[in-house]
């Protein structure tokens, strides 16, 4: 083992010896709130403190003994240099605007959009510069897609100047000011302060066009773009930019030209075409037809990813034997030889910008097989288990979490994120991002899968089980070699391996599901433990010993069908921060004092009784009591959903959202017989997303509505509901999105519209009493998107439709009534795109060239009707295509 792998087995053995003297410390406080009993006393007698403290200074002893014998270790290999540093590490990655278009696949429609903002590009701002800027991760062929654009004939005459500089992460403006004097004059620069090269490159720039290609852009430094964007003020009107960047916060933050353009990934054919130019080159089919279906399989490995479709071309290009074409296919990427492999380098590049924690955070998502979706929530709490975020109080530690989400997302370490259910966002990992994760943890992380021959090393912290059973070799001969597992993740079926889970003593995570029955007492002796999953799993009760896991801060029961019991000392996990319960049937109340669990964020579901022997009524009205004082107490709650509470509660129970002041997301729903909220939503002053569903019997929203000063997105979906408030959207100046969803009998949005000055979003759909839209719609000037759909009684548009100067997409659909589009749509100059779905007048009166209506919608370049859904904009993959008429 290298000195840097033994160093962190031994920083790990001291977080466990300081959990251990915090474990002890939380262990005496419980105690003492629950009264000596004893038996209590007798284990916290002077005796046993003694041998704790001896034990302890025995290990901490241990501990310094290796830390001095590494630091001896590493002295002794000082003077031999590091050998062995990756190249990647020190070497700086240069671009040119050289490309040969001929060995170019798959870009040719993404270049000639870019073409076309470019050339039809007129500057309204006074400084006539506009930005445009294009990111994406790391090996996806952005400078590559800038250099097909910088030499395009077309580009060339439109514009008298033409700038390449690459910038890669050392972004000091002398330096670029001067770089770009360079690429200008073709020769060097003999300035060296900053003034005279900001003058001089004025001289040049002063009454020019000029294209300017910025590539491979890292500093966020906002201040620091902004003075070197300054000096680029100075262009003839129409003078360009083009940034490319693997960040997105860099790409927005520069942008001036929107959407910016996230490049993607090359499709199958395209792959295959990239990769059949390297790996084959000018032989004949017969000779290379055994290797083509191995070649198609090396394809799919890399994803849609040019760099290494390239990079793997190149490689199995001298080979022809079948076998060292299997052996390229079977290989993980880092065991590819370094001299022929780029990939790994150029992703490496991306990890290194990370701060200490993201990396961190990244690496250990390799533990999860490829292809799996991952859900924010449940990433984050898998990181906080395992101290990844850095502290700053467990009330902040969530934020921190959806804050290093968002910035590997904005990085492309993650992809594909969706958003489903409130608050539920899922993404998953590039296979190529996987690979680097790997890279980085493949001493330290394993994933178990059945069938699948992985070895297991005692320096493994953390395990993914996967589908593997008892038959398994796994679970025989290889897991007793594990000394300090930190994490056990997704154990489907591990009735035959619990014993050696238990036994893991410095266990931070453990999820086991659906094949268990029964949690075994000794499960206390998981005191380290942070996060316990146990979603679908057979278990009918959480045995007491659960309680002294007093470090949990995540506990996952939902599904657990059979589970009719939750143990009586709960409200003695005071860490405990994540409690799910939904869909536990069998559940029939919550422990008394749920409410002492003061740091808990999020509670899934709340259990109100049926105890036989009483009426309903009766029943809900005794425990609506509980429920109260069992619920008031989380100030610390942040996510609450109150869902099919019971069928007769006309109100919510008074108090119920009394005193969550930290609460940011609420939904209510299935509620039938619900008629009114009424000063429910006073105090939800944090309040960021509002859900209200299926609850038939309210016809109008509290005034209170408008205390809810932070709320961002209000999804509103209630047959009976008339209207929105006057004043009660008075104080909704941070609300971005509006749904109002099958509102039956729902005929007007009020005046109070007009106070939702920061809406972006508006969407109303199957209204069909709904007849027209206020006045004050006109004051939704930051409006970009207007969806209105099956409105039946909609007979008209106001012409205030006029004054939404941002909105970029406007959708009619199946408002078989809207007669015509009123004259002030010619004003809306940001319009992009206009759908009109399944309504015959407007159809007709929009008909190109020929409708009445034509002249008031041709400046808008993309006006879509049902008889004409476009096949050309990004559909070009399309398979299927299903008519619904």
């Amino acid at each position: 083992m290298d000195w840097l792998g033994k160093l962190k087995d031994v920083a790990c053995d001291a977080d466990n010896v300081l959990d251990e003297f915090a474990t002890e410390a939380l262990m005496r406080m419980v105690e003492r709130e629950k009264g000596a009993t004893s038996q209590v006393s007798r284990f916290f007698s002077l005796p046993n403190r003694l041998i704790f403290r001896m034990k302890m200074a025995h290990k901490l002893k241990n501990v310094r003994n290796r830390l001095d014998a590494i630091s001896r270790e590493r002295s002794f290999h000082l003077g031999e240099g590091d050998k062995n540093m990756e190249a990647f590490d020190v070497e700086k990655r240069q671009t040119g605007s050289l490309v040969n278009e001929s060995k170019i696949y798959g870009r040719d429609e993404e270049k000639e959009k870019i073409i076309g903002v470019l050339l039809t590009n007129v500057s309204d701002d006074q400084d006539n510069l506009a930005i445009y800027a294009i990111w994406g991760m790391g090996g996806l062929g952005k400078t590559t897609l800038a250099q097909l654009v910088y030499n395009d004939a077309r580009v060339k005459s439109h514009f008298e100047l033409g700038i390449w500089v690459c910038v890669s992460d050392d972004f000091l403006i002398r330096r670029l000011v001067r770089a770009i004097i360079e690429s200008i004059d073709g020769s060097g620069c003999d300035l060296l302060e900053l003034d005279p090269l900001q003058q001089k490159l004025q001289e040049k720039l002063r009454g020019r066009k000029f294209l300017l290609v910025l590539g491979d852009v890292w500093n966020e430094n906002q201040v620091e773009w902004d003075r070197l964007k300054h000096t680029l003020m100075c262009g003839e009107k129409g003078s360009m930019l083009i940034v490319t960047t693997r960040i997105e916060k860099i790409a927005l933050m520069m942008a001036r030209v929107l959407p910016i353009h996230h490049i993607g990934c090359l499709s199958e054919d395209d792959s295959w075409s990239l990769f059949k130019g390297r790996a084959f080159g000018l032989e004949r089919a017969e000779e290379r037809s055994e290797l083509e279906s191995i070649g198609k399989e090396i394809v799919k490995k890399c994803g849609g990813v040019p760099l290494a479709i390239k990079a793997l071309g190149s490689l199995v290009y001298p080979k022809r034997s079948k076998l060292e074409w299997l052996f390229v296919k079977e290989s993980q990427i880092w065991n590819l030889p370094k001299s022929e492999n780029s990939i790994l380098p150029a992703l490496m590049l991306s990890y290194h910008h990370l701060s200490p924690h993201l990396r961190q955070c990244f690496a250990y998502c390799c533990v999860f097989p490829k292809d799996r979706e991952l859900e924010m929530d449940d990433l984050i709490q898998l990181w906080m288990a395992n101290g990844f975020i850095p502290s700053k109080g467990p009330s902040e530690l969530y934020d921190f979490g959806v804050d290093i989400f968002n910035e590997l997302v904005r990085r492309s370490f993650f992809q594909d994120v969706k958003e489903g259910y409130p608050g539920y966002i899922t993404c998953k990992m590039h296979d190529l991002m996987h690979d680097l994760a790997q890279s980085i943890m493949r001493h330290e992380c394993v994933a178990l899968e059945s069938g699948k021959d992985v070895r297991v090393e005692g320096r493994i912290f953390h395990m993914y089980f996967g589908m593997i059973s008892s038959q398994d070799n796994y679970l025989n001969e290889d897991l007793h070699k594990v000394r300090s597992l930190r994490s056990c993740i997704d154990a489907f079926d591990c009735t035959a391996s619990l014993p050696f889970f238990v036994k893991q003593k410095y266990l931070r995570v453990l999820g086991f599901r659906f094949f268990v029955q029964e949690v075994p007492r000794s499960i206390n002796n998981l005191k380290h433990l942070r996060y316990l999953n146990m979603s679908g799993s057979m278990i009918k009760v959480l045995p007491e010993s659960t309680t002294c896991l007093l470090n949990l801060q995540t506990l996952k029961l939902d599904y657990c069908y059979s589970l009719c019991k939750l143990p009586k000392g709960m409200k003695h996990m005071k860490n405990l921060m994540y409690l799910g319960i939904t869909e536990c049937i069998s559940l029939t109340r919550m422990p008394e004092g749920i409410g002492q669990l003061t740091s808990l964020q999020s509670l899934s579901f709340f259990i109100v009784g049926k105890e036989k022997g009483y009426q309903v009524n009766l029943i809900i009205r005794r425990n609506n009591a509980m429920l109260i004082s069992s619920v008031l107490n989380l100030t610390s709650l942040s996510s609450l959903v109150i869902e099919d509470m019971d069928d007769e509660l006309t109100v919510l129970p008074d108090g119920l959202l009394q005193n969550h002041k930290m609460l940011k997301m609420l939904k209510i729903s299935k509620m039938p017989n619900l008629k009114s909220l009424t000063n429910q939503l006073d105090n939800l002053s944090a309040l960021n997303v509002f859900h209200l569903e299926d609850c038939d019997k309210i016809e109008s929203l509290p005034e209170g509505l408008q205390n809810l000063h932070s709320l961002r997105k209000l999804y509103i979906e209630c047959n009976n509901l008339l209207s929105l408030p006057m004043n009660g959207l008075q104080g909704l100046s941070s609300l971005r999105s509006l749904f109002i969803v099958s509102c039956k009998k729902f005929c007007s949005l009020s005046e109070g519209i007009q106070y939702l000055i920061a809406l972006e979003g508006l969407c109303i759909n199957s209204c069909p009493k709904l007849i027209s839209l206020p006045e004050g719609i006109q004051h939704l000037t930051a409006l970009r998107r207007l969806e209105i759909s099956n409105c039946e009684d909609l007979s008209s548009l106001p012409k205030q439709i006029g004054c939404l100067t941002s909105l970029s997409y406007l959708g009619i659909g199946e408002c078989p009534n809207l007669m015509s589009i009123p004259d002030e749509l010619q004003n809306l100059t940001a319009l992009k795109t206009l759908v009109i779905e399944r309504c015959p007048h407007l159809e007709k009166r929009c008909k190109k060239d020929s409708g009445e209506d034509w002249h008031k919608i041709s400046h808008i370049p993309h006006v879509y009707t049902r008889s004409a859904i476009p096949l050309s904009m990004g559909w070009a993959s399309l398979q299927k295509l299903e008519w619904q008429c």
